[in-house]
């Protein structure tokens, strides 16, 4: 500044105003371009700093991803053997002389595996979208979507269920037989029921209907979007 006042202060005094109109011209266009500058930079900045907060964020989507892949594995293991069990009591396959061959039999429909979905990265993803505009971010679309249709119809299908198993539950109080069954016991009575009773085999079937027909097929298709969900933000995160 020390330097630009002696240039200015020379030309007044040798009354050189043109040179001196261009040369303030040329000082404002100066600090003009060091503005904008600074404007871009700033820019450059924030732009790098969102990118950083969102990839930690689909790192966090995808670490739920991961886990919930996991935990639908388990779900679809033991449904599957739940339904082919339950058709066997169904179709009448078990009968007191064979009911040894299915020990899960008597539990099938007072047993439930919920579907647990892991929300955190969702929450915060959603939050940073309110925030900040990724609305032309098609990953943030995709992963957005993929939520909104799954997340209500996988809990009100685990609330299905569980209702379903409790009332099972409180129903079989009424037999004489309870205690013993809830200690893995077996009397005659007991497994006349669970073999060969009108009574349980339709509620196996109802069970079935929520659980294989429904339940199962929700966290199938759960596991199918999540795991390409999880393709894409690894792509994004690769490519980062």
């Amino acid at each position: 500044m020390k330097i630009f006042r002696k240039i200015r202060e020379t030309m007044i005094a040798k009354s050189k105003v043109r040179n001196y109109i261009l040369y303030a011209i040329g000082e404002i266009l100066l600090v003009m371009i060091g503005i904008l500058l600074a404007l871009q930079v700033n820019n450059w900045n924030e732009k790098r700093n969102k990118k950083k907060q969102l990839n930690a964020i689909l790192s966090a989507v995808s670490f739920d991803l991961a886990t919930d892949t996991l935990a639908a594995n388990q779900v679809i293991d033991y449904y599957e053997q739940n339904h082919e069990n339950s058709l066997r009591i169904i179709n009448k396959e078990i009968s007191m002389d064979n009911y040894k061959e299915c020990p899960s039999c008597p539990s099938l429909v007072t047993i439930y595996k919920p579907m647990p979905i892991q929300k955190k990265g969702f929450e915060l993803l959603r939050n940073f979208s309110n925030q900040e505009s990724v609305q032309n971010d098609s990953l943030v679309t995709n992963i957005s979507q993929f939520y909104t249709s799954f997340i209500t119809l996988i809990d009100d299908s685990n609330a299905f269920v569980k209702n379903e198993v409790l009332n099972n539950l409180n129903s079989f109080k009424d037999y004489d037989w309870f205690v013993i069954w809830t200690q893995g016991k077996y009397n005659q009575k007991m497994i006349h029921y669970f073999a060969e009773s009108e009574d349980y085999r339709k509620r196996v079937a109802a069970h079935n209907v929520l659980a294989a027909q429904n339940h199962l097929r929700f966290v199938q298709a759960y596991k199918l979007n999540a795991t390409e969900v999880l393709r894409l933000i690894e792509e994004r995160l690769d490519s980062n």
